[in-house]
């Protein structure tokens, strides 16, 4: 059996796409977990809705504590062999479950598969299909994707850090207690996936275009975030202490410090020096003395010129001088352009 978790959170205008893509699917060995985290929109009635018509569909009401515990609730509930996450405001493929329960994939610990673009009502085109297994210490290049994604191969839509368009072996995930991290609002899903992978001896990865999400034009996923310096100081402490614990740092460093590097870069654009931020410009400036203080920052430093992008190193270079008007000038152009390309 399937579990289908999804969580649920003022979402009544997608709902009920969602559910019907999931119901509609090629496979009926399923129970779908839906996980109301304090929702104050139509969206619990739709749940309950849901229920009455079908006995697989099982609701769980909480207050809102957020999307990580909300996932926990219902890895706590569920009893399927699979799991599978989905966002109740995306939708899947009708072929998605029946994919899993492919006989070949059934020794397998991480069944992983591509994303579908969703623009205007029309899903992406269809490409060739490619199978590709990983096992053993061929296990390292996907965990080296979570760290510093790149495609399988050229034109593949997997994403590494998501837990959508995946499934997943609950006895893995019982077995070392994995759950996501209700202390991180940003970063929770690249820890929780890369301690599944550190555990998956095994994965096969379809390049079938099964999960759907919405483009909407004229938005943007990323804005100004406040929160971000303390939460992302907090994820690196976490995802090296998993990587000593699991023994991989020595064969991750590289990758784990560009890692780092990344999430310094983040902070900078998107809380710092955000040209939303309305903080002074002399606090701006002892946030960044509090990042220049940070150990894992000041280690990850010293690899800047060697991984990643010219613009993330020239924008780490500046910061590491101190400079922090050329930070804040390059930070800035990054925003604009970012946000100009709803990245």
């Amino acid at each position: 059996m399937i579990s289908i978790i999804i969580p649920v959170y003022n979402t009544e205008k997608y709902l009920r796409r969602c559910m019907d893509s999931v119901l509609h699917s090629a496979c009926d060995d399923l129970e779908i977990l839906l996980i109301n985290d304090g929702s104050t929109d139509g969206s619990p009635a739709i749940c309950e809705e849901y229920s009455r018509q079908d006995s697989r569909v099982k609701v769980i009401h909480q207050k809102n504590q957020g999307v990580s515990s909300a996932r926990n609730t219902g890895l706590d509930h569920c009893q399927g062999e699979w799991i599978v996450f989905v966002d109740s405001d995306d939708f899947i493929s009708r072929d998605f479950l029946s994919l899993i329960t492919r006989e070949n994939n059934q020794d397998k610990d991480l069944l992983l598969f591509d994303f579908s673009k969703h623009i205007a009502g029309q899903a992406s085109a269809d490409y060739p299909v490619r199978t590709l297994t990983f096992q053993g210490k061929e296990m390292q290049e996907l965990i080296r994707r979570i760290l510093v994604p790149q495609p399988l191969y050229a034109g593949g839509n997997a994403d590494f850090r998501t837990p959508c368009a995946r499934a997943y072996r609950k006895s893995i995930i019982d077995r070392y207690s994995i759950r996501f991290s209700p202390g991180l609002t940003v970063g929770e899903d690249l820890l929780f996936n890369l301690e599944y992978q550190l555990r998956a001896r095994s994965c096969v990865y379809t390049s079938v275009p099964v999960y759907c999400y919405d483009i909407h034009m004229g938005s943007a996923t990323h804005g100004f975030r406040s929160g971000l310096l303390q939460n992302h100081a907090r994820l690196m402490r976490q995802l090296k202490k998993l990587l000593d614990h699991c023994h991989m740092l020595p064969l991750l460093e590289n990758a784990y410090r560009s890692y780092c590097l990344e999430n310094l870069t983040y902070v900078l654009i998107w809380e710092v020096f955000s040209p939303l931020n309305p903080r002074s410009y002399r606090t701006k400036c002892r946030m960044c003395a509090v990042m220049q203080k940070n150990a894992i920052y000041r280690k990850a430093m010293k690899y800047n010129w060697k991984s990643g992008i010219l613009p993330r190193k020239i924008l780490v270079f500046f910061f590491r001088l101190k400079c922090y008007r050329m930070t804040s000038l390059i930070c800035r152009a990054s925003y604009m352009h970012l946000k100009g390309n709803d990245f």
